[in-house]
């Protein structure tokens, strides 16, 4: 028989642990009593400190129901985080992102120790999967030091793979009236749709993904974002990459945001394929249109990769020769989509979509 445990902290983070850290320092900025800021030792808020992410280890209790904050109150820690702290423009973002990444991942772990049920736990996970797409957008730029977009991307693909199986699940337990009731409210938002485009986006051109996709229930393939993103990945896998940079912007933002985590090796590819295609001593592809067709921003920006990949760039024209291109570079320079200043305003409408 499986035991079920009841968290009942009712608190962002447990007394325990806010003592502790209050004692030996470890306070994180956006927690401290702004009283005592200035003090050797400062003081705990309460009603800003959150429970870290800590891994199981030897004499530490992970199942005490003193320290696990039940259902309700993860979903306003989550509330709190993205209205409170994400919103922040007095620090470097990226100090907000690692404060937030740790706090989600306590987060997850509390409703997992927890075994929250599926609806509750479908609506954690909605809002945490946007964070960590529009994060691999927002700070792409950023350096692997700064931020390392490999262990992003781990747990932004375990988080949507996870939520997924729950829809999957849900399916199953529609004999219960209440059951029914809730997944109508998630219905009626549109949420799983947006979810199902999100994971095509990430792993465009993967077969496998499509297949799944194509036999999803016909009322989700009608979805616009759907539609828009299955085509997307079957020009991925046909190689047609202009196709793909054509129908990314008429995406929704969050979804551009998951797209644009491959366009990095888009833009390789296309160059690659490019320098086949256009292979000349003397004729040269003009650069301004290689900018508006790989949805780069700048100029200067396909100056750089053209630099990265042996390419001769010259007066804004562009010379491909085959035997020149760079094979062993993996990937294209980072870019954003959007300006910094855009996406910080689109945060309200991403993170707390449907919450």
């Amino acid at each position: 028989m499986v035991e079920f445990i009841q968290g009942t902290c009712l608190l962002m983070c447990p007394d325990k642990e806010r003592w502790i850290r209050e004692k030996e320092g470890l306070l994180h900025k956006f927690e401290i009593d702004e009283t005592t800021k200035e003090t050797k030792l400062p003081k705990a808020d309460p009603t800003k400190t959150i429970k870290c992410f800590s891994r199981p280890a030897a004499g530490l209790v992970m199942t005490d129901i003193k320290q696990l904050r039940p259902a309700p109150v993860l979903l306003l820690t989550i509330k709190y985080l993205f209205t409170k702290i994400a919103t922040r423009t007095d620090v470097d973002w990226i100090i907000v992102y690692d404060f937030i990444f740790d706090r989600l991942r306590s987060i997850r772990q509390d409703a997992e120790i927890q075994r929250i049920d599926i609806s509750t736990n479908i609506q954690l996970l909605k809002p945490i999967v946007r964070f960590l797409v529009y994060s691999t957008q927002r700070l792409c730029e950023r350096s692997i030091s700064e931020f390392n977009r490999k262990i992003n991307g781990q747990h932004l693909d375990e988080c949507i793979t996870r939520l997924l199986i729950l829809y999957e699940e849900s399916e199953d337990k529609m004999n219960s009236s209440q059951f029914i009731k809730d997944m109508e409210k998630l219905i009626m938002n549109n949420d799983r749709s947006q979810m199902e485009a999100l994971y095509i986006l990430l792993h465009m051109g993967n077969t496998d993904v499509l297949m799944r996709a194509l036999r999803l229930p016909l009322n989700l393939r009608r979805s616009l974002d759907m539609q828009l993103s299955i085509k997307i990945s079957f020009a991925w896998y046909l190689k047609n990459y202009v196709r793909v940079c054509t129908l990314i912007p008429q995406l929704a933002p969050i979804l551009i945001c998951a797209a644009m985590t491959n366009i990095q090796k888009l833009r390789r590819m296309a160059l690659k394929i490019m320098s086949s295609g256009y292979n000349s001593k003397v004729f040269t592809f003009p650069g301004l249109k290689l900018q508006q067709v790989l949805l780069y921003k700048e100029i200067n920006k396909v100056c750089a990769d053209c630099e990265l990949f042996g390419i001769a760039f010259t007066n804004q024209n562009i010379l491909f020769q085959k035997a020149n291109f760079k094979d062993e570079i993996e990937q294209a320079h980072p870019e954003m989509y959007y300006t910094r200043q855009f996406l910080h305003s689109l945060l309200p409408y991403i993170l707390l979509e449907s919450m």
